[in-house]
């Protein structure tokens, strides 16, 4: 072979491996979870009004034209989680004018719901908010825009909120969506929920109860409920009852030399992984750092890796 021809098949080998190193590299990490990760490193700082209104006009442009599908849905999600109210007239027009494609279904299911949940927020009063809510159990019964997502949504809302009124309609809302088996312990877990917070003195008291409640059909959902709710309290209170929560877990399922003793294959054991690492993940949302975290007794770097 000539050194002209070895020059160019070197040059063509280095072109190749330049084209090949971005997909390498990307291939280890989930795709979702770099957008997801986008979106959170936008709205990483929301502590001040101007910081605020940056971020949300930054999330609208993404999800109005940006071309990664996935992108615009995880910026429609965290525009509801920042309540963003300025966003609503834009996120209703692009509900309402999104295909049912294969392609866009998912986006045009996310900014419908995120849509109706700033719409919720918007209103001025619990009573009011939780009127609209119950509306909303009823799929086209409403105003556009309309998705599978929102009946769903509201259900669940009006459970977490404990508002006993709606029962009736919330069993008659999911009967109706999904009449199975399955339809039938949501209920009962929306019972449970409406129990729990309509006889305890405060939010808090209810999810410490339904934290060590046992319910042999509704175990891993009352729990893993009660676990999310008590992060969103974001007291010292919440925050020590999920910790030590989480250190009997430790304690149950290790020894003091940090030995599995638990069983293989055990259910039991992969909800107890679950529950850990949901309370890991709200303790670092709450911007505790990991020295802080194993201050506590807490050791997630060596336990629960694997469920």
């Amino acid at each position: 072979m000539s050194e002209k021809k070895k020059k160019q098949v070197e040059v063509f080998i280095i072109s190749l491996i330049i084209m090949l190193i971005p997909h390498v590299v990307t291939a280890s990490v989930p795709p979702f979870y770099q957008q997801r990760k986008i979106v959170e490193e936008i709205a990483k700082d929301t502590r001040s009004s101007e910081k605020k209104a940056k971020i949300v006009a930054e999330l609208m442009g993404i999800v109005q034209e940006h071309e990664d599908v996935h992108l615009r849905q995880f910026a429609a999600e965290k525009l509801g989680e920042l309540e963003a109210v300025e966003a609503k007239d834009m996120l209703k027009t692009l509900a309402e004018n999104l295909e049912w494609t294969d392609s866009t279904r998912q986006l045009k299911r996310a900014v419908t719901l995120v849509y109706w949940q700033i719409r919720v927020v918007e209103e001025s009063t619990k009573e009011a908010q939780e009127a609209l809510l119950i509306k909303l159990l009823w799929g086209k019964n409403h105003s556009p825009p309309h998705a599978d997502v929102v009946p769903s949504w509201a259900v669940d809302e009006l459970a977490n909120r404990g508002v006993k009124k709606a029962l009736p309609e919330i069993i008659n809302s999911i009967r109706f969506r999904n009449p199975t088996e399955d339809g039938e312990e949501r209920i009962r877990l929306c019972k449970i929920k409406i129990q729990l917070l309509c006889t305890s003195p405060t939010r808090y008291d209810a999810l410490t109860k339904a934290l060590v409640m046992v319910d042999k059909t509704q175990y891993r959902r009352l729990k893993t409920w009660a676990i999310k709710e008590l992060g969103k309290l974001k007291t010292d209170e919440s925050r020590w009852t999920l910790i030590n929560y989480a250190l009997e877990l430790q304690n149950k399922y290790y020894d003091d030399n940090r030995k599995w003793i638990g069983r293989r294959g055990d259910p039991e054991a992969t909800k107890a992984y679950q529950f850990y690492r949901t309370i890991i993940k709200i303790l670092k949302k709450a911007d505790m750092t990991d020295a802080e975290i194993k201050a506590t007794g807490l050791r997630p770097d060596k336990f629960f890796i694997v469920a």
